[in-house]
């Protein structure tokens, strides 16, 4: 069910908004904070109901995930959203990523799982392989020898799975890395990994021979995901790393060596999730909501925008005009879909 303008309680610890919420019940309700270089401004537009503590966009459908669930919904027009098929899994999904319609899901002790969803009315478990702990996230690669799914595991660390073959995935090596392994993420063949406490790992995948990182490094503070942008050049420009209580920014100039260029708090003190859209960072901050964090200046970050969400912001995904962000828990949750201006 879909409920769209639904009426949310607003703030930014940056600048007083003051809307009236009759407004917002005719025109949507809209949250802005002024600065001298930049203005970012939301009109909520509709509400999903649908607990979810990952969302994804890719194209014209959502990607949600609740616990061991995965749903899809047409978002051709974000105002009015459309649920269309699911998938279920035996364990918790704690990571996804989308390549065209394959979604590579990492499910905790269930292992990698690859979900077809070229019929997204119907979506199909093509393939699964166990990895030796538990999944928490996956980056897929296109090498030379053909796709290359890698899986960090709580246990073994980076797991290399060849998934040419979507029904076979087949383990053929593994880096063990010196604690747990939380997130892996790519641009092109320069994956960067991340384990707790601290370390930050560089693998490139177009290097022949066993997998190793080309650099690393143990300069985080508890990090629980790592998000990357692109520069100009098409190369990793900035890493973002949750976790620790703040935004942990990292400057990938040269990707063996990242430089940390800033420790952000955010003003929930506990962010929970992020998503890069250029050197711009949209997070998911608590109970504070939506936080936009201005990267323009690695080194200097500060915060352009903000959504107040009625409950807890869980995820956050962002297309050209929209934003979504997960809100609530397992049991009683929902999206918010926001229009964004820039």
């Amino acid at each position: 069910m879909i409920a769209v303008g639904t009426c949310h309680r607003l703030g930014t610890h940056v600048a007083r908004i003051v809307l009236g919420c009759a407004a917002g019940v005719l025109f949507g309700l809209s949250a802005s904070v002024d600065d001298a270089s930049a203005q970012a401004t939301f009109t909520q537009v509709a509400t999903i109901h649908a607990p979810a503590h990952l969302v994804e966009i890719d194209g014209r459908h959502a990607y949600v995930v609740n616990e061991k669930t995965l749903k899809l919904y047409d978002i051709s027009n974000p105002e009015a959203p459309l649920k269309l098929g699911s998938q279920e899994l035996p364990e918790k999904i704690w990571g996804i990523r989308i390549v065209g319609p394959l979604v590579y899901a990492a499910a905790d002790f269930f292992g990698l799982a690859i979900i077809d969803t070229s019929d997204p009315k119907a979506p199909v478990l093509r393939g699964r392989i166990k990895t030796p702990g538990q999944a928490k996230n996956v980056a897929v690669i296109d090498t030379a020898s053909g796709k290359t799914a890698l899986v960090a595991d709580h246990m073994s660390g980076v797991d290399i799975v060849d998934v040419s073959d979507a029904t076979k995935p087949a383990v053929r090596d593994s880096f063990f890395l010196e604690g747990y392994a939380r997130d892996v993420n790519n641009v092109g063949s320069l994956a960067f990994a991340i384990d707790s406490p601290a370390g930050i790992y560089t693998f490139d995948l177009a290097k022949s021979g066993p997998v190793e990182p080309i650099g690393s490094q143990q300069s985080a503070r508890a990090p629980a995901s790592i998000e990357l942008s692109k520069g100009p050049n098409g190369q990793p420009d900035l890493a973002v790393l949750v976790g620790g209580g703040s935004l942990q920014v990292y400057e990938l100039s040269k990707p063996a060596a990242p430089t940390k260029a800033a420790v952000f708090p955010t003003p929930g003190g506990r962010p929970v999730r992020a998503t890069l859209t250029g050197r711009r960072a949209f997070v998911a901050d608590g109970r504070e909501g939506l936080q936009v964090v201005d990267l323009a200046t690695p080194s200097k970050p500060s915060i352009v925008g903000s959504f107040k969400t009625s409950a807890p912001a869980r995820d956050v995904a962002v297309t050209d005009s929209h934003v979504f962000v997960a809100t609530g828990n397992d049991e009683e949750g929902e999206i918010v879909v926001l229009a964004r201006r820039p």
